[in-house]
């Protein structure tokens, strides 16, 4: 019987196997970047190579891993090899008789390039296909994601006793951060966005000293990271009695998050889900303080594709998570964001969330 570790690296290696029938013979796909290599392996590192070919997987890794390496991933077909930087890459790399080198430019740093380029291999850039390849989830991804999710709507919970006249914000932010950590995270998937009153206004407020008094907005925005990937969620509070001009524009904010919900299908193309909520807020009369997109994918990213916006490209299918995300901001008076990170299943949108999306009001 395999063990979980085991059971893990092999789903990974199935994905490995779909990404590799894109490669031609003659075509190496270079993967660097710490999370794609988690993505595609099942295995976390802080360094290492994986190399793929048309029939073969080299995993090079460096002697603080080499063993756990070795141990989960010789079995299902991998060639894991002990050795440090390019170094080690460039003979496998060599003996494999291939002449164009796929790599991420955007995860590449220049001097990678270079040295790429040096050694006479021509360079193609496969960012497209990694993106494209990792927007449709595995259920063991799908399983991860949820776990990740009910850490941060449990945490919440937690929280909100804590929500009380002359807290400041960052000791929200760490206490949230704690929560999420104790119940099984590794860590926030990035980085906490606690904004009282007008910071609320700043989509991405940078969390500080603001102390929490009566009838303020709360905006948290949050989310952790379980096995390597991420969940993410936002919810608006109101410490006190709200006014008729913030009820009215969180009641809009509410109806556009429906409204995307429940029209986006399967097969619905990413600027028109971005649409269904944009819709319902110009017919508030506040699109033009709805200042980002609807949502983003999230996986082993916080910020994957695709992207749900008015220029987003791209159909959704079953399987592919994402946050929907409306909100409005108001320079100097309050914003208001609610989001929840969400899957499609049989043609639906399915939330991972259950905590309420309705105005809360704490005393």
């Amino acid at each position: 019987m395999l063990g979980r570790e085991a059971l893990r690296a092999l789903k990974s290696q199935r994905k490995a196997q779909k990404f590799k029938a894109m490669i031609n013979e003659k075509e190496l796909y270079l993967i660097t970047d710490e999370k794609q290599r988690l993505y595609y392996t099942g295995y976390q590192s802080t360094d290492g190579y994986l190399l793929l070919g048309r029939g073969f997987s080299y995993f090079v890794i460096d002697s603080r891993y080499f063993h756990a390496a070795n141990k989960l991933l010789s079995k299902k077909g991998v060639n894991v090899i002990l050795g440090s930087g390019y170094s080690a890459l460039k003979d496998i790399m060599y003996k494999t008789g291939c002449d164009t080198l796929g790599i991420d430019f955007t995860k590449t740093s220049l001097h990678e390039y270079k040295i790429f380029e040096e050694a006479g291999y021509k360079l193609k850039d496969i960012s497209k296909e990694i993106a494209d390849a990792m927007r449709v989830k595995s259920p063991a991804d799908l399983r991860k994601i949820k776990k990740a999710c009910k850490i941060a709507q449990t945490a919440l919970k937690q929280l909100l006793p804590e929500i009380k006249e002359g807290v400041r914000e960052r000791e929200l932010a760490a206490s949230l951060e704690y929560k999420m950590k104790m119940l099984g995270a590794s860590g926030p998937s990035f980085e906490t966005i606690v904004a009282f009153g007008a910071n609320a206004a700043i989509p991405h407020h940078v969390t500080g000293e603001t102390i929490l008094k009566k009838n303020m907005p709360v905006l948290i925005d949050f989310g952790c990271v379980y096995e390597g990937y991420c969940s993410d969620m936002t919810r608006t509070f109101f410490y006190g009695k709200p006014d008729k001009e913030f009820t009215r524009c969180y009641n809009a904010v509410l109806k556009a998050h429906e409204e995307a919900a429940k029209n986006i299908t399967d097969g619905t193309d990413c600027a028109v889900a971005d649409s269904y909520a944009r819709k319902v807020l110009e017919d508030a009369g506040i699109q033009d303080h709805f200042t980002h997109s609807l949502g983003h994918g999230i996986g082993v990213y916080i910020h994957e594709s695709p992207a749900l916006s008015p220029r987003g490209q791209g159909e959704l299918k079953n399987s592919m998570v994402f946050s929907i995300e409306p909100g409005v901001y108001f320079d100097d008076k309050f914003g208001i964001r609610i989001e929840d990170t969400v899957t499609l299943e049989n043609g639906k949108v399915k939330s991972f969330m259950t905590y309420t999306k309705k105005l809360v009001k704490l005393k």
